[in-house]
């Protein structure tokens, strides 16, 4: 990455630190990303399926509408995508010349492979992290129920994907029912080793021996143990990713499958629909979809139907922790005050913090007690001279042991309305982690700079709801300011202002926490 060597010569230099504690049940749930882009004359509420989320906490976002799968930076900058937008069709090979089928469910391993369930061309695909596609298990446009090494194995319009930690994929395969085959396969789950050798791992007939109907499997998860947990879903004609059109009360109910493949009933009442916290059991769901563990044990659910996220702790009790069962909107805010559209695919980084995909927006819920503390932080902020040799730069921390949400501005021409002299013509805004990589910049995305107004750019949205919860002074509408929302791991970080135009001039840096 690039190195920064104006950081062990700072200007000028500040230092805060950012309080965190353990997680809490309530989530504060802010927008990174909004308005996908949609090629595909399907329902324009509709949008991206499974999520995952790298340990540098970049993004991965399956669209099975548009066929592709986006990465984006921590701050919702699009990085690279693969396939090729509103193009279904099945190509190996380098970006832009290879293809998806209705990417739905997707995982990420340790070194850095993505695996896709490519529903309609009914395989898995593997992309290497410099964006290459292959196929590692399963022949195009074939259906069917059969075990074997690569292509020799066959799925039917597999849907979701869970991964442990030695590589092994577990595969919904649960769309088979929608099949006018003959005899169409049974749903199931499916194990894929990292060498592509496909074996059935259950049948799941304890899900209909516990008087489930029809049904699809909508989410999947792994624990430590090698315990799967699927939520059980609508019998749909639809895709899985859009099945949540008016789908019959049928499933709603979260099942455990143990290595040996029995399945037991784990949360909800089947057949039942409904929103109820409490004993697992006695819980109710409204077609649960995507599932997803934390470091902690709990397992996050998106409850599609009630627009809400809902979490089992390990032992076994049901909380409500973001929006309100049936309340539907795009609004930000902390637990029941937050309002959900459509939350389907679900992942949780290493610090507890939990991302979802919600119509067409991905959102980051955050757990309260994260943004808690007996000392809070306020603000940081540094004021210099800018010359074309010399940045203005500020130096910040964030302390303990979980990943903190912050706002970072460069001011430079809004001065002039607090009667600064000379303030900067332009500013450009870089931060810098400890060895001096660059982690984020305003030189690209979206930022104040770039940004004319809240309703102009839905992009720009997470740095409007970063300003209203931090009550940070809003900045004109205009270009010349930079500010960047950013999720940053523990450690001493360094904010610096420059002038990408060469000026001179007194700018400001500023850092406030977003709750």
């Amino acid at each position: 990455m690039k190195e920064c060597p104006i950081i062990l010569c700072a200007v000028m230099a500040a230092a805060l630190t950012l309080a965190t504690r353990a997680p809490a049940q309530s989530l504060v749930v802010t927008t990174i990303t909004y308005g996908y882009a949609q090629v595909a004359p399907l329902d324009p509420t509709m949008g991206p399926a499974g999520i995952a989320v790298d340990p540098a906490e970049n993004l991965y976002v399956a669209d099975p509408i548009n066929s592709v799968v986006n990465k984006y930076s921590p701050t919702g900058v699009p990085v690279m995508t693969v396939g090729k937008a509103g193009v279904r069709g099945w190509a190996d090979g380098l970006l832009g010349f290879a293809y998806f089928d209705t990417p739905t469910g997707i995982a990420l391993d340790a070194a850095g492979n993505l695996y896709v369930a490519d529903q309609f061309n009914s395989t898995i695909r593997k992309v290497s992290p410099s964006g290459v596609m292959s196929t590692l298990a399963g022949t195009p446009n074939v259906y069917g129920h059969q075990d074997g090494t690569g292509s020799a194995a066959l799925f039917c319009q597999p849907t979701a994907l869970a991964i442990d930690a030695s590589g092994n994929l577990y595969v919904a395969d649960g769309a088979n029912g929608n099949l006018n085959l003959p005899n169409p396969p049974g749903i199931c789950i499916r194990k894929v080793t990292p060498a592509g050798v496909v074996t059935t791992l259950s049948t799941l007939d304890g899900i209909v021996a516990a008087g489930v109907g029809e049904f699809n499997l909508m989410g999947i998860a792994v624990d430590g143990q090698g315990n799967l947990y699927v939520s059980v879903g609508p019998h749909n004609d639809s895709l899985a990713s859009v099945a949540s059109l008016f789908p019959p009360p049928t499933g709603n109910s979260i099942f455990k499958v143990s290595p040996s493949g029995a399945a037991t009933l784990y949360a909800g009442q089947p057949e039942v629909l409904g929103s109820a916290d409490g004993p697992a059991v006695q819980a109710l769901f409204n077609n649960p979809g995507a599932l997803a563990f934390d470091p902690a044990g709990n397992l996050y659910v998106a409850d599609n139907l009630n627009t809400t996220i809902r979490v089992i702790s390990p032992e076994g009790i049901v909380t409500t922790v973001a929006g309100a069962p049936g309340v539907v909107g795009l609004v930000d805010g902390t637990g029941s005050e937050a309002q959900l559209r459509s939350p389907q695919g679900i992942a949780v980084d290493a610090y507890g913090d939990v991302f979802f995909n919600d119509g067409r927006a991905t959102r980051r819920g955050i757990p309260s007690a994260n943004t808690q503390g007996p000392v809070r932080f306020a603000n940081m902020s540094a004021r210099g001279t800018v010359s074309p040799l010399s940045p203005l730069i500020g130096g910040f921390v964030i302390d303990g042991t979980v990943a903190q949400t912050v706002l970072a501005r460069g001011v430079g021409p809004a001065l002039a309305q607090f009667a600064v002299s000379n303030p900067l013509p332009g500013a450009q805004l870089d931060i810098y982690d400890r060895s001096g990589s660059l982690v984020a910049s305003s030189a690209a995305g979206i930022n104040w700079t770039n940004c004319t107004n809240a309703g102009a750019l839905a992009g720009a949205f997470p740095l409007y709801s970063a300003v209203a919860f931090t009550g940070a002074p809003p900045l004109p509408a205009g270009p010349g300011d930079a500010a960047l929302v950013i999720t940053l791991k523990p450690g001493p970080y360094t904010a610096v202002v420059s002038s990408p135009t060469g000026g001179t001039g007194t700018a400001l840096v500023e850092v406030y926490e977003v709750p």
